[in-house]
């Protein structure tokens, strides 16, 4: 039976209990991490898996990158549907 020291906690405590609207933030957090594993894999060719070893700030890191390569295309294919009177 393992058991939990009385002075450990369960939570990190750098996060909130909830998230703004007062639902619980731990499974928010995770989908949020899943989901930036998800594209980072599908962007980087890259298994999922192996997401599993980077660390916390590489992951962030990359995902940052990757959403300001997607902004970036977007703003060029707007603006070359502007020029091209498309839109």
């Amino acid at each position: 039976m393992i058991s939990i020291l009385c002075f450990a906690s369960q939570q990190n405590f750098l996060d909130p209990a909830l998230t703004s609207d007062g639902k619980p933030y731990g499974p928010y957090r995770f989908k949020e991490i899943v989901k930036q594993c998800y594209i980072i894999s599908t962007k980087c060719n890259t298994s999922y898996t192996d997401l599993l070893e980077i660390t916390p700030r590489e992951r962030d890191y990359l995902f940052e990158f990757i959403m300001d390569e997607v902004r970036e295309t977007e703003e060029l294919t707007k603006k070359k549907l502007q020029e091209s009177g498309l839109r």
